[in-house]
This record gives structure tokens, C-alpha cells and sequence, in this order.
């Protein structure tokens, strides 16, 4: 795993459930770095974001020690037991952890990677991390040119640990971030011919509309320490990945799924089809609009 963080003259993180300050550079390149993977992280962390969403683009992992709390687009772990073992699912260098001063302790030992934002200031702190400069299992391997925000100094580090905690990654997830970026989807929309009305087509058309709702808002009914505990008892009997049973639950959705949509109704080749294109954020209305004349009009 690695971590990411932005630290003060005392290595402390944050104050009032709040960040120290804000540097625009430092936000961008928090962005860059972690877009596209997975972020684990407390619950209060979570609820630091804008209007206590879930951040764009990558799979939102949290710990709540309420099992039944649901956050649209996040899994939340009831515990860090749970946590560890569905981090396992994962291959480790998609995984950051993102803070705040719990998850970084407890997590700390089994990065292989940080990267610290050093900033040359005391922000008067309630909320720390491990000063990395002291461990020696830790390194630092790169260091930026000192840059200055709003009278305060800072630079990039990035540390190594030597000693790296296993956590056992199995990579039977490899990409799962992906069901979260903003991209188009293409598909094939089926025309049933003389075959309308039938229930065929009202399934086809239903289905297809529980795909782009998973495609489009992924874990949109959230997935909790219960939804988690449910998945362990049936992938120990099916040995399916956490991807697979997400993509069979309806939670998430591939350009593979609405492949495999299709070709479950073109089994007797005489479905007529229009290849259709649309951007992720005009799926939602496309979805919504959407009936069986749809593949006429």
C-alpha cells in the first residue's frame, strides 16, 4: 500500500476535523496521485470532503463501527478486521491510504510508500501522524524544491519502508477503481422485431437499465459491514472475487456486462441492434428516458 499526507512542523495532519490549510499545489497533486485507485480511510476523514461525499474517480473505502451505515458509492467496513481482509482482495499498489490520524498509525507499517507533503509551519494540530523522519525502517528517497504558498514553505517527499508489514494482496481485483472513472460507454441497444412487447424484450429492457444505473452510479445504494460479511459467506463457497460478486449483485457494471447482455438475448440471431455511445455524465438521463420504443424512435 502507500500513503499519502500533508504534514505540519510537528507532523500533525489536521485540527477540528479540519485540514491545517490549503495549498492549492498540494491539492493537485493529492488529485493526480491517487485518481484511479482506491482510498482507504476513518469515517470522520470522509466526512471532511465536500458535502461528505465519496471523491470522484476512485473506490472509496471507510471504518465505521455502525455495521448498518451506508454512504452512496463507499464501502464501509465495520472494523478494521473486516477492513484487512477486504484489502486483500485488492493488488497493493492500487491502495492508498488517505488518513486520518487512526488509519495512518494503524496502517503506517504496512506501506511500502509515502508520499508527504512537508510544510514549514506549526498549524496548531489536535491530529497527528508518525513522524516518518524518525523510523528507521523509513527512507527518504526524493525530495522537490522548497515552494511557497501563501507565506508558507513546503516540499514534496517521498519515503521508503524497508520493513513493509504483509498484508497477504491477492490482486483478484486488480482494477476495481475503474468502475469509478469518468469515461463513455458504448453498447448495443436490441430492436426485438416482430418479437415487441414480449416479455423477452421487457426483461432485456429492464436489465439493461439496472446496468447503466451500476455503470453510471457504482455502489450507488453504498456497501456495508453487513452487504461485506454477506460477500465473505458466499465467495467461500462460490470463490468469487470481490469484482465478480459486485458486477453479479448489480453494484458495479463493465463494458464486458452489457456484452454479455446482449449476447444472452442475440441467441437466436434475429435481434436488429443500434451500436450506441454515451457519456458517462448523460447516463443518468439516457437511463431514465429510456423504454422499449427507445430502440425504435
Amino acid at each position: 500500500m502507500k500513503l499519502i499526507a500533508a504534514v505540519d512542523s510537528k507532523w500533525g495532519i489536521g485540527k477540528n476535523g479540519e485540514l491545517l490549510t490549503s495549498i492549492p499545489e498540494d491539492m493537485r497533486f493529492f488529485r493526480e496521485t491517487t485518481r484511479n485507485h482506491v482510498l482507504v480511510m476513518g469515517y470522520n476523514t470522509l466526512l471532511s470532503f465536500p458535502n461528505g461525499q465519496p471523491l470522484k474517480g476512485r473506490l472509496n473505502i471507510t471504518v465505521s463501527s455502525k455495521p448498518d451505515r451506508r454512504v452512496a458509492g463507499c464501502i464501509v467496513c465495520g472494523g478494521t478486521e473486516q477492513l484487512m481482509d477486504l484489502l486483500r482482495e485488492f493488488a497493493s499498489d492500487d491502495v492508498f491510504v488517505i488518513g486520518g490520524g487512526r488509519i495512518y498509525n494503524q496502517f503506517l507499517p504496512y506501506c511500502s510508500t509515502a508520499y508527504i507533503t512537508k510544510m514549514d509551519f506549526d498549524g496548531g494540530a489536535d491530529t497527528f501522524m508518525p513522524n516518518i523522519d524518525e523510523l528507521d525502517s523509513w527512507e527518504a528517497v526524493s525530495e522537490s524544491e522548497c515552494k511557497t504558498h501563501d507565506g508558507i514553505d513546503f516540499r514534496f517527499v517521498k519515503y521508503r519502508n524497508h520493513e513493509v508489514k504483509p498484508i497477504g494482496f491477492t490482486a483478484a481485483c486488480p482494477d476495481m477503481s475503474a468502475y469509478f472513472k469518468n469515461k463513455s460507454i458504448e453498447f448495443k441497444l436490441a430492436d426485438f422485431g416482430d418479437k415487441r412487447e414480449s416479455e423477452s424484450e421487457k426483461s432485456y429492457f429492464a436489465e439493461l437499465k439496472d446496468l447503466l444505473r451500476a455503470y453510471y452510479k457504482p455502489l450507488e445504494k453504498g456497501f456495508n459491514s453487513v452487504d461485506i460479511s454477506r460477500f465473505e459467506g458466499e465467495s467461500e463457497k462460490s470463490k468469487k472475487s470481490l469484482e465478480e460478486y459486485l458486477r453479479d449483485k448489480r453494484f458495479v457494471a463493465s463494458e464486458e456486462d452489457f456484452e454479455s447482455l446482449f449476447k444472452k438475448y442475440d441467441s437466436d440471431k434475429e435481434l436488429k441492434y443500434t451500436e450506441v455511445r454515451v457519456d458517462k455524465e448523460e447516463l443518468e438521463g439516457f437511463e431514465q428516458s429510456l423504454s422499449s420504443d427507445s430502440a425504435y424512435s
